[in-house]
């Protein structure tokens, strides 16, 4: 089971860190294309401001074209990062440009020539050597001058800004990102997989203490059953302790085993509540009556303390099982001789059931404990009071249902105090 649940982790882990690379590359993706198409839309602009700047041959500086740009210093070249531009006459021949670069301006011969027989402005990406340039063509008619503006920008310091600024960081922040998520999807995976292996845990100790229960009442009834057989003189009178003894346990194991359907509807989500607005006074009154002659008959002093007309909204049937519960746990564990005291009373906007006995208590440490599923503070002593270890889990719940909470105080040998708290209504 731990490998399987572990499996489970490392594939919730899997699919944590995919869904996040994912998204990562669906976010780079949108990043780049936001960045690289709102930089080429400035590149755009810029190369058309400068294509209207160069139209104005008043502001054109006169260049001679040396045969051979190659004999041109580098470090007199101009820069090829910022715009530049090629002006043309309606024959198509250079007649100003600022930078001379024999192989792209005979590339850009051709782009002009689109651009003058559709007289259409024209954008082009012309790859020269690895190297990318945007180009822009536009036909100018002035003062009687005809010809092409071209204006271009070399593309390199898009791309670098690029790897400056979306691969390297963005990428190198995404693997970062996965490399994080894998640890915090495998810390969140055990996190989610600890309420699975808790419900593992305790239904192997469900089931275990069920066969537990279940074992050692079937082991009672089979020896005082082949007790009773093996005295095949005897009369059913005379083997009367041992087939009394056999059903009382049987009478446990019918008890045990509703409370076991009992929790199964309760897990399953099976039980419904019939809400409705009772008599509480009157209901535990009636229950305060027909439980009497069970103290009676163990010898101890039973009061019942009952505020009138008050009025509940609730399950009633439920109600009385919790009360029922309560009582039947002090009845079990309490002495002869000693008392047990019912009460209920309103408390401004709650009302309040306790169940009070003088018996045998237990430490404080135990509190939260008893509401456990077949937890019993002495086993032994328990299961021959007939406990299963289920009634208070199941009075919990009820409670719980009720929007109530449930309190115990309790003492060794002083007795204890189970106090269910409800709103009023």
């Amino acid at each position: 089971m731990f490998q399987e649940l572990r499996s489970m982790r490392t594939r919730l882990t899997i699919y944590n860190a995919l869904v996040l690379a994912l998204y990562s590359a669906l976010l780079i993706g949108f990043v780049f294309y936001n960045f690289f198409y709102s930089n080429r839309f400035t590149v755009d602009r810029d190369l058309r401001v400068t294509a209207l700047q160069v139209n104005d041959l008043d502001i054109l500086p006169v260049l001679e074209m040396p045969p051979d740009d190659e004999n041109i210093p580098d470090n007199e070249k101009p820069s090829e990062s910022v715009f530049q531009f090629i002006l043309r006459d309606e024959n198509l021949n250079i007649t100003q440009a600022s930078v001379q670069n024999n192989e792209l301006l005979q590339r850009s011969q051709e782009l002009a020539r689109q651009a003058w027989l559709t007289q259409e402005e024209h954008w082009d990406t012309v790859d020269l050597e690895g190297i990318e340039y945007r180009f822009f063509s536009v036909p100018y008619h002035k003062d009687g001058d005809h010809g092409i503006v071209q204006t271009y920008c070399n593309l390199t310091m898009l791309h670098k800004a690029i790897r400056r600024f979306i691969y390297l960081p963005v990428a190198s922040g995404m693997i970062i990102a996965i490399v994080l998520a894998a640890l915090m999807g495998w810390w969140l995976a055990g996190r989610a997989m600890m309420p699975v292996k808790l419900a593992w845990q305790r239904q192997k100790e469900f089931i275990g203490d069920i066969s537990h229960e279940l074992r050692t009442p079937l082991t009672v009834v089979q020896s005082n059953l082949d007790v009773a057989i093996a005295d095949k003189e005897g009369s059913i009178k005379e083997n009367m302790n041992w087939l009394q003894n056999a059903y009382s346990e049987t009478e446990n194991m019918g008890k045990l085993i509703n409370d076991l359907l009992f929790l199964a509807r309760i897990d399953a989500r099976e039980i419904q509540f019939d809400y409705h607005e009772f008599d509480l006074s009157a209901l535990l009154t009636r229950l305060a009556t027909q439980i009497a002659p069970l103290f009676q008959s163990k010898n101890l002093i039973f009061t019942a303390d009952i505020e009138s007309n008050i009025q509940m909204y609730g399950d009633d049937v439920r109600i009385r099982q919790v009360v029922s519960i309560f009582l039947d746990n002090a009845s079990k564990y309490t002495p002869g001789g000693g008392s047990v005291t019912l009460n209920m009373h309103k408390r401004q906007h709650a009302i309040e059931i306790l169940v009070e006995d003088s018996g045998i208590g237990f430490d404080e440490s135990e509190n939260d404990k008893i509401f456990r599923r077949f937890y019993r503070i002495d086993k032994t002593r328990s299961r021959k009071q007939g406990g299963t270890g289920l009634g208070l889990p199941i009075a919990a719940w009820i409670v719980n249902q009720h929007k109530g909470n449930i309190q115990v105080l309790s003492k060794p040998g002083e007795g204890s105090i189970f106090k269910a708290v409800f709103p009023k209504f």
